[in-house]
């Protein structure tokens, strides 16, 4: 495993931690003014799914199309690797950005576990992506956590961070990530 990929899994692992824990608290800088997602929520206040999609149908691995890939500026393969959870994952990484991909269809709880978790946390945000309930669980100067629910009881991880020229340029790695789940999202099919 290269040392790009490796730092990549950590991410994703303090990630994991992050929304079943509350751990890997990290500083953040310049953060967004949150956005308003949805009038109605779950009992642990995050917004409930009006259009629902379906996560479960489709290979991690698979949704990115080779031109969001290319616009990403990321590899056209990506490496499955499985979560903490036990479901298939991805990573695209090169010495520019690596993007780690981390579906959850199995808790059945979606983005709750998050809010439940991590609201409080100065690294929460709150956030709609795409018409889509989010939340951002970390940022530092070069990766970001975000999580996106596409159902109510389905939600993805994307973990990224900007290496090479994109670090040396200070591109966002927040709106990368952001861009990731608008395409996986737009990737997805309707209905649970």
């Amino acid at each position: 495993m290269t040392s790009a990929l490796r730092r990549v899994s950590a991410v994703v692992t303090c990630g994991l931690a992050a929304m079943l824990l509350g751990a890997c608290s990290q500083r953040t800088h310049g953060d967004p003014a949150p956005t308003t997602t949805a009038a109605t929520s779950t009992t642990s206040g995050a917004p409930k799914v009006s259009n629902p999609k379906n996560l479960k149908a489709h290979d991690a691995c698979q949704l990115l199309t080779l031109s969001q890939l290319q616009a990403l500026g990321a590899p056209a393969t990506g490496k499955e690797r499985q979560s903490t959870w036990g479901e298939k994952s991805c990573v695209w990484g090169n010495d520019e950005v690596n993007i780690g991909f981390s579906p959850d269809t199995t808790h059945g709880t979606g983005l709750s576990a998050v809010y439940a978790n991590m609201s409080g946390s100065e690294n929460f945000l709150p956030m709609t992506i795409a018409g889509y309930p989010a939340a951002r669980t970390a940022k530092q100067t070069i990766s970001c956590t975000l999580w996106t629910a596409p159902s109510d009881t389905q939600v993805f991880l994307v973990d990224l961070s900007v290496l090479g020229a994109k670090r040396a340029n200070h591109e966002d790695p927040c709106a990368l990530a952001q861009k990731v789940a608008e395409d996986v999202l737009s990737n997805l099919s309707v209905g649970q």
